[in-house]
């Protein structure tokens, strides 16, 4: 599912009008339709199945084309049994249940019909307007979320994207309310996936406008789905053998971390990878025997025995193993840093055909960072995973937010400079291929926040790839 900017999708609706004759008329019935459909389906199957017609809604109707999109959308609402009192914010002027509410009487009405109200319609203000908001409409919204605080049953549906919140960056203005539900046309905006914006938004639906799907073809941002995933995941065919699945190798762990390798074996090995093996050293053999039975084992030299050997061993068994992964749990030092730089420098020396992809992550990168122009070394189709502090260290200093649309400009700035598959890790994990293409995986989970879980996360990345998924993938 694609991702808009406000510039895209003012592009996307001029092309409708002038390729396919949909004007904004046509659209805006299309988007109300869809928005009510959503409305009428989240009640029916989040909020107790409740009838239409037992419930009251209040929309708030601003002077643009979401205030329109909310008029729509109200009246199928209406048409369904629902009841509806429309407050146009600009003139200051109620409706309720089609009965038109003197000027005099406008405000007390207007609070019985927000103190009555099972939904507020937010359809205020839309992608075209990303200035302060005027202080009257944060007043309005500040008395509806007055409201919502007596009352926990009182839900807010926001038409488009709640009002205030800035579609292209996720910033928010002080009088932005959260929605229990936004229902946004035709694309996600790009502001929802960065914060504080993805706090506001609550559970995201989309709307179907009636955009043909031809013109929305070449944005190269799109939201990670359920559905996207399940059409990446590799088949398992009946005839198949451990050989099919591909072999992954993992030279991780160190005394210090032992957990490290651990964790992203059984995680390739868990989301279906042949065969994994863990490069280790004698001393580190016991710990993993007795716990990771499934795995094989590489032997590796002791460290006086020298870098040199010890990246030679590794590279000695790498025919037959399409992925390699290195990082998690090596410790920073001089010795482990020459080791990487010999495996980096023989794996781009070496064939195509036959080079395993390469996933770097945590130590890796670390230790990568303390090199001037480390991205020179990457061999092809590499992913690095790195967290906002290890970005911060490879770009020499920066300062990486955890959540804001700074991060997405600086993923595709140095996907491309560094030629590599970028995984930056947060709160909306943001994916970029060298040549910009861009997947946000939006599901914020607070339980991925603990140690480990990157460990994991490199596993199966090197797990699907031995599965001969696409890096990018």
């Amino acid at each position: 599912m694609k991702i808009v900017t406000v510039d895209e999708m003012r592009a996307l609706e001029t092309r409708a009008a002038q390729e396919y004759g949909l004007t904004s008329q046509i659209l805006m019935e299309n988007a109300g339709r869809s928005a009510a459909e959503i409305l009428a389906r989240y009640i029916a199957e989040k909020d107790n199945a409740r009838p239409l017609d037992e419930l009251a809604f209040l929309v708030l109707v601003g002077p643009g084309n979401n205030g329109g999109d909310g008029m729509v959308m109200a009246r199928y609402l209406e048409q369904w049994g629902g009841h509806i009192s429309a407050y146009h914010w600009k003139e200051q002027h109620l409706t309720v249940r089609g009965r038109e509410i003197a000027a005099e009487d406008a405000a007390a009405t207007l609070e019985e019909a927000l103190h009555q109200c099972d939904y507020v319609l937010d359809a205020l203000l839309g992608t075209g307007h990303s200035r302060p908001l005027p202080d009257s409409m944060r007043s309005l919204l500040g008395r509806v979320n007055q409201e919502r605080e007596k009352r926990d049953t009182l839900r807010i549906a926001a038409v488009d994207l709640p009002t205030g919140l800035n579609p292209d960056t996720g910033e928010v203005d002080p009088g932005t309310i959260k929605a229990d539900i936004t229902i946004t046309l035709a694309c996600p905006k790009l502001g929802f996936f960065f914060f504080p914006g993805r706090e506001y938004i609550g559970e995201l639906y989309v709307g179907d406008i009636g955009l043909p799907a031809v013109l929305v073809q070449d944005i190269r941002t799109e939201m990670l789905t359920g559905e996207l995933v399940r059409s990446i995941l590799p088949g398992r065919p009946l005839n198949s053998n451990k050989g099919t699945f591909g072999k992954v190798m993992l030279f991780c762990g160190s005394p210090p971390y032992p957990g490290s390798a651990f964790l992203g074996g059984s995680a390739a090995s868990r989301i279906g990878a042949g065969l994994v093996t863990l490069a280790v050293t004698e001393q580190m053999l016991p710990i993993y025997a007795g716990s990771f039975h499934e795995s094989t084992f590489l032997l590796l030299p002791e460290e006086s025995a020298g870098s040199f050997e010890r990246a030679n061993s590794i590279l000695n068994h790498l025919e037959g193993y399409r992925a390699l992964l290195t990082g998690p749990g090596l410790g920073q030092s001089p010795y482990i840093r020459e080791v990487i730089l010999e495996l980096l420098e023989s794996l781009r020396a070496m064939p195509d055909e036959k080079r395993p992809y390469l996933v770097i992550d945590a130590d890796g990168l670390n230790n990568l960072s303390a090199l001037e122009s480390w991205w020179t070394l990457m061999p092809k189709d590499t992913v690095i995973t790195p967290h906002p502090g290890e970005m911060g260290r490879l770009c020499k200093g920066v300062k990486v937010s955890g959540g804001g649309i700074d991060r997405l400009w600086l993923a595709r700035s140095k996907a491309a400079e560094w030629q590599v598959t970028l995984v930056l890790k947060g709160a909306c994990t943001i994916i970029v291929e060298p040549g910009g293409c861009t997947r946000i995986n939006w599901q914020a989970n607070p339980a991925l926040a603990t140690a480990g879980t990157g460990d994991v996360l490199a596993g199966m990345i090197a797990g699907l790839m031995a599965q001969k998924v696409d890096p990018f993938d």
